[in-house]
C-alpha cells in the first residue's frame, strides 16, 4: 500500500533542498528529490521498504549541508491494524 508524503513548508536554510527519507534521522535513509521553495507544497510516494517500518521521518539538507530533521513522527498501531500519528508527537498507550 503506497503513501503519499506531503511537504507544506520548509521555512529555514538555503535553497535548493534535498529529500531524504529515514527510518531515524541517523540511521538509514533514501534520496527522494532536489527542490526549491517555488516546487512546495512538494509530494512524494513513501519508498516501498517503508511500508514495513512502523516509522520513518523525512530529513531536508539545504544548499550549505545543513540537515534538518526530527524524530517526531510516530505512529500507533491499534487493534484493527490502523495506524495514526499524534501531531504533538508524544507517547500513548491505549487501554
Amino acid at each position: 500500500m503506497s503513501t503519499l508524503v506531503t511537504i507544506n513548508t520548509i521555512s529555514a536554510g538555503t535553497q535548493p533542498y534535498d529529500v531524504w527519507v529515514c527510518d531515524t534521522c541517523y540511521g538509514t535513509c533514501q534520496y527522494i528529490d532536489t527542490i526549491s521553495g517555488s516546487s512546495l507544497p512538494y509530494s512524494f510516494t513513501l519508498p516501498a521498504i517503508y511500508d514495513t517500518y512502523p516509522s520513518y521521518t523525512v530529513k531536508i539538507i539545504d544548499d550549505n549541508n545543513c540537515v534538518y530533521c526530527q524524530d517526531t513522527l510516530i505512529y500507533k498501531q491499534f487493534q484493527d491494524d490502523e495506524l495514526f500519528e499524534f501531531m504533538d508527537g508524544e507517547d500513548y498507550e491505549f487501554q
